[in-house]
Order: structure tokens, then C-alpha cells, then sequence
């Protein structure tokens, strides 16, 4: 009597136990009665024929439990058998792990049908380092990182963003499906356009108001450009401490105060941090690039000048105009930084460290792989990737496809531009790289493998690139940049040139504009250009 109008009843229970989940936490008997079964997928293997669940109040997740042979249950099916996901028809390989689970069993105890729901959970967080396939999130609790798949979508504003407009001091929402210790992302949001910190600013202390919530500050300097330079507003300041930022002055203060502001609704400078200090007796400033940095000696170390440079909690850190940890910040990243060495210490101490390594890229992705497949005017599917992120190639050992738009999608080869009615199985183990923009593939570029680091200012223009002036390469080997001769760059027809997040000419580079390039090991032409300035 088991079976009796098994459809009916199956239905019946599926919409109690996804209609009032709190009714899920019963006894193992309950779950098990009359061959239905219910639970957490732990685990779904279509090849080996079984599927293993936890119980409803998530007990035996833990990788410590005591109780995992009781709590862990194996069923096992040898057929194939029908499978729906939130409601829809799917296969075995769509049921994810942490999937609300139920199971009707056959008379032989094996499984014959099977119904998951999804069950994504809200995550909060601020973008401690973007470091890609993962995201190190930053949360009331402590520091952690979240993988995130090539496939998981981005979006801000509700619009599709790609994955490199992340960046450190995002705010983010994560929905994510947890598997004991596992974090599988469903997507991610940006909450919110993160204002930016729209100034640093130092001056002498000369009262907090606590009525008004306000700090006072004479002689008022401003860290414009890696150097500090006084303001046009004459005698005492005073700067609104922001409803965000919940640090106040304790007892009597004096010295003098960084703060980094951010402008509020109606255009006034708030603060977003303070840090208090003696006056600066032997101050120094960097314009430099971070060779190694240590979150635990609290130090980080200069390329061209060898300093060390201590941090600590009063440290002003801002990258690409946000505020952030100094652990958000990376090797080879430039960084303009004002430091002094405290009475007592044998080091310098930064103040402030201001870095920039999203100029000039704006929404675009840059990614590199060989074809693996073509389907001519639709998409094309390459092998693996690898995506450029700051000055590193993030290696990913998965296919990835991109869509093909006549209306927007270029090609560059060796010879100049292509046409890309022509690109089809022939282009199959062809090595390219593809720019994207919010989702969508603008350029395909037959360009050789480039992964030589340089940076520099363009002096003039050649007849086939441009000449740089101090200009720096960075050593794989020894990990630190170099100064390099005045150098020509050559630029061939098929590389790609940035500005301002847009695709352009050889034609529109200037003299004076700060380039990064990614050139070729061979020969140094310059394959990846982006102007900064």
C-alpha cells in the first residue's frame, strides 16, 4: 500500500515541506516514513549512483560531529531516474550541495524520484582583497574568502557588471548556498555606488564639539597629487564627523589630525576616519611601488628608495578612491605615501597611502585562451583563461564562452582589422585575447603572448609606437621594478590600446600620458596598452 497514487502524495509532500520548512525539523522516523526522505544534499555523485544528505537542522555538518554515520545519509539509485530543481525540469549534475532535498524511494530502497529547492542565503560584506577566482570578504566576525566561479554573475544597479569593477571597499551582498564549511555563490550585488573618499586632509587640533559632533582644525592641508598642500580656506575648520563612522575623540585632544572625508548629500566634506598624532619631525614622501608588504610585522617595503615603512590602525588607506585596510593593498601596486618617524621609533610611520590601479580600464575585461570552438556569428568557446587583473594574469582552468555581436564585436590581426564574418573553425587552437564589457565581447585580438610588465611616460611618437621616459620593468625573478634606458615601443596592428574604459588608436596617445603596458618577452612590442593620463 506503500505506492497508492504515488504522484499525488509526492506532491503533497513537497508542498508541505517547501510551503512551511518550519515543519522540517522532525525525528529520523518521520523523515523516512512510507519511503519519502528529506534533508540537505551533501553530496550528489551521478557517476558512483548515490546521493548523501544531512538532516534538516543541518546536524553532521560540522567536520568535528561526532554523529556523521547517523547523521549522514547514503542513498543509492541505479537508473535513471527524474529530477526537478525550484520547480523545474534538471539533471543529477544541477542538484548543488546545501539543496532542500526530497527523496521517494522505490520498494528495493532505491532512489526513484527526486525534488531540491535551492536555498541561497543573504551574505554582507565589505571587499577586503579582490583576489580572483576568490573574494576575501571583511565581516563584523572576522576575515574570509569566498570562492566565486567564472559563470557567477555581477551586478550593480541591477545591470551586469564585470567581474573586475569589484574592488577593495565595495560593500557587497553575496547570496551563497552553504555546505558545512563550503560556500557555493549563486551571485553577487554591489550595494550601492560607494562614494568615494573626496579628500585627505591634516591639520592642528583645536576642539572637538561633541554638541555638534564636529572637529576643528587650523593650518588645514590637503594630499593633493602625493604632496601636501595647504587649502584656500583661511583659519579654523570645521569637518562633520559622518553618521557612518562611529570613532569620536576621547577626553582632551591636541597635535595634529588626518581625516579622510567624503562628500554627503549636500556636498559637504564629512569624515569617514580620523587618525590623531604628534607633529610630523622628520616626514618624508614616496611616489612608489609596493615590493612586499606584511600584514603581521605591519611593515611594507619600497622598490626604488629599499625604505621600510611601518603601518597601524591609524593608517589612511585609500585604493581607487575607496577607503580600505592596508592589507587590500598589493605588491607592485603605486602608491603615493606621506610618512614620519614618531619620537622613540627607529622607523617610519605612514600617515597616509594613496593608491590607483584602476585608471584607465574602466568597465572592460581583459581575458587571454586558445579557441576551442567556434560557432560562426554566434560564440566561441576557449579552453581555459587566464584574466588580466591589475598587473597579474589570473589563471583559470576552466572553458569560458563569449558571444558574438556583429554590431560591436572587432577583430585585429596581424595585418590590421579583421572581419569577423570570417572568423570560424579555422580560427580552432588559435591563442587570442578577448575584451569584454559588461558581458559583452568588443574586441578579439590575434596579438602574441605578453606578460612583461612596464610602465612609463610617453616622451614622443614614432612611426610605429611611441618612445617612453622613465620608464620601469618589473623582475618576475626578483619581484621588484627597474628603472629602464629610454626605450622605443613598438606597437603592432593588433594590439590593444585603452583609455577612459574605451578601445582606441595608436593616433590618440599623447606625449606627457602615463602608459602601463603588457609587452611581448620576445621582442618587447607593446600588446596591451593602457593610458592612465
Amino acid at each position: 500500500m506503500r505506492f497508492i497514487k504515488p504522484a499525488i502524495v509526492f506532491t503533497l509532500l513537497l508542498c508541505f515541506i517547501f510551503g512551511n520548512q518550519a515543519a522540517l525539523v522532525s525525528t529520523a522516523a518521520d523523515e523516512e516514513a512510507d519511503g519519502y526522505i528529506s534533508g540537505v544534499v551533501r553530496e550528489v555523485n551521478p557517476s558512483l549512483g548515490y546521493i548523501t544528505l544531512y538532516r534538516w537542522d543541518g546536524s553532521g555538518m560540522s567536520p568535528d560531529a561526532q554523529d556523521t554515520l547517523t547523521n549522514f545519509r547514503t542513498y543509492s539509485f541505479a537508473y535513471t531516474i527524474p529530477v526537478t530543481r525550484d520547480g523545474q525540469q534538471a539533471t543529477l549534475e544541477d542538484v548543488q550541495p546545501g539543496d532542500h532535498a526530497f527523496i521517494q524511494l522505490d520498494e528495493d530502497g532505491y532512489v526513484a524520484q527526486l525534488s531540491t529547492r535551492s536555498y541561497y542565503k543573504p551574505m554582507y560584506g565589505t571587499v577586503y582583497k579582490v583576489d580572483l577566482p576568490s573574494l576575501v570578504l571583511k565581516q563584523d566576525d572576522g576575515i574570509y574568502s569566498i570562492p566565486v566561479a567564472v559563470n557567477v554573475p555581477i551586478y550593480q544597479n541591477d545591470q551586469l557588471i564585470a567581474r573586475n569593477q569589484i574592488q577593495e571597499g565595495d560593500r557587497v551582498r553575496i547570496l551563497a548556498q552553504i555546505d558545512g564549511t563550503n560556500v557555493h555563490v549563486q551571485g553577487i550585488e554591489l550595494l550601492k555606488d560607494p562614494k568615494p573618499v573626496s579628500a585627505i586632509y591634516r591639520g592642528n587640533v583645536e576642539y572637538y564639539d561633541e554638541l555638534n559632533n564636529t572637529l576643528a582644525l587650523s593650518g588645514v592641508q590637503e594630499f593633493v597629487n602625493g604632496r601636501w598642500e595647504y587649502s584656500s580656506f583661511i583659519g579654523v575648520r570645521s569637518f562633520p564627523y559622518s553618521r557612518d563612522y562611529k570613532d569620536r575623540p576621547s577626553g582632551r585632544i591636541s597635535g595634529m589630525a588626518y581625516i579622510a572625508v567624503q562628500q554627503d548629500i549636500n556636498g559637504e566634506d564629512s569624515i569617514v576616519m580620523a587618525a590623531f598624532r604628534s607633529k610630523p619631525q622628520n616626514e618624508m614622501i614616496f611616489s612608489d611601488n609596493i615590493l612586499a608588504l606584511s600584514n603581521t610585522l605591519n611593515r611594507l617595503e619600497l622598490q626604488s628608495t629599499s625604505h621600510v615603512i611601518g603601518f597601524d590602525s591609524g593608517t589612511i588607506a585609500v585604493k581607487n578612491g575607496r577607503l580600505v585596510d592596508m592589507g587590500s593593498l598589493d605588491t607592485m601596486d603605486n602608491v603615493q605615501l606621506s610618512a614620519d618617524k614618531p619620537y622613540g621609533s627607529n622607523i617610519l610611520v605612514s600617515q597616509v597611502v594613496v593608491s590607483n590601479t584602476s585608471k584607465g580600464m574602466g568597465s572592460l575585461a581583459i581575458y587571454r585562451g586558445r579557441i576551442k570552438a567556434v560557432d560562426p556569428l554566434r560564440t566561441f568557446t576557449v579552453e581555459s583563461f587566464a584574466e588580466l587583473s591589475g598587473s597579474k594574469w589570473l589563471f583559470s582552468n576552466t572553458p569560458k564562452t563569449f558571444g558574438i555581436d556583429l554590431s560591436v564585436t572587432r577583430l585585429l590581426e596581424n595585418s590590421g582589422t579583421g572581419n569577423m564574418l570570417s572568423f570560424d573553425e579555422n580560427f580552432v587552437t588559435q591563442s587570442v585575447y578577448i575584451v569584454e564589457d559588461t558581458g559583452r565581447t568588443i574586441l578579439v585580438s590575434t596579438a602574441p603572448y605578453a606578460d612583461v610588465q612596464e610602465r612609463g611616460r610617453v616622451m614622443s611618437l614614432t612611426d610605429t609606437g611611441f618612445r617612453l621616459r622613465e620608464a620601469m620593468v618589473y623582475d618576475t625573478g626578483k619581484r621588484v621594478w627597474k628603472s629602464a634606458p629610454n626605450r622605443d615601443v613598438n606597437v603592432p596592428a593588433n594590439a590593444i590600446i585603452i583609455r577612459d574604459g574605451q578601445i582606441i588608436d595608436l593616433s590618440a596617445i599623447r606625449p606627457g600620458d602615463s602608459v602601463r603596458i603588457v609587452s611581448n618577452n620576445a621582442n618587447r612590442d607593446g600588446i596591451i596598452i593602457i593610458v592612465e593620463s
